[in-house]
């Protein structure tokens, strides 16, 4: 059936979208190790944390689906939906690159007063945006399933002839 295709689908590319999160995500916390000093600051790096709490959620969620039953799935789907949304939503606050400046030939200029302009930041550029690019996605993606179980669970009718003054006459 066309449900069964779209939930091989939709888990297929949850977990593609976590696994490619889970290697950009763990070079920037090897990268940086556990000296704030590493990071440009330090939303960056405990926002980093939380995507790595994430991408473990996701693959349990993603073992786990086959055994679970689709309303707990839908809760854990919500779940993980706003981890991602914390996630991405904070790396996009917490940092200020984007697709449009990783390319600009001085950082001291786009980035003046930040630890965003070293170089040792600037050349992470394109991963960060990256990060981020993916997080929304997955968040993205997890929502429209929540919506989609959510209308698997539950039969939604319409009513005819009903207004919000009464019945219609």
């Amino acid at each position: 059936s066309p449900r069964r295709v779209l939930y091989a689908v939709a888990w297929t590319l949850v977990f593609c979208f976590a696994v490619a999160e889970l290697g950009l995500v763990s070079q920037q916390l090897h990268r940086g190790g556990n000296d704030i000093e590493n990071y440009g600051n330090m939303m960056f790096k405990h926002i980093l944390g939380i995507l790595l709490f994430s991408i473990i959620l996701v693959f349990l969620m993603c073992i786990g689906h086959f055994y679970a039953p689709l309303g707990l799935m839908a809760f854990f789907v919500l779940s993980a939906a706003v981890f991602w949304g914390v996630g991405a939503g904070v790396t996009f606050q917490s940092c200020p690159y984007r697709v449009f400046n990783c390319g600009d030939s001085d950082p001291q200029i786009t980035f003046a007063g930040t630890r965003w302009a070293e170089e040792r930041f600037f050349s992470q550029c394109s991963r960060i945006v990256a990060i981020q690019g993916l997080a929304w996605a997955e968040w993205g993606l997890l929502v429209m399933m929540f919506f989609g179980m959510i209308g698997h669970l539950f039969k939604f009718v319409v009513r005819p002839g009903t207004t919000f003054y009464g019945p219609m006459v």
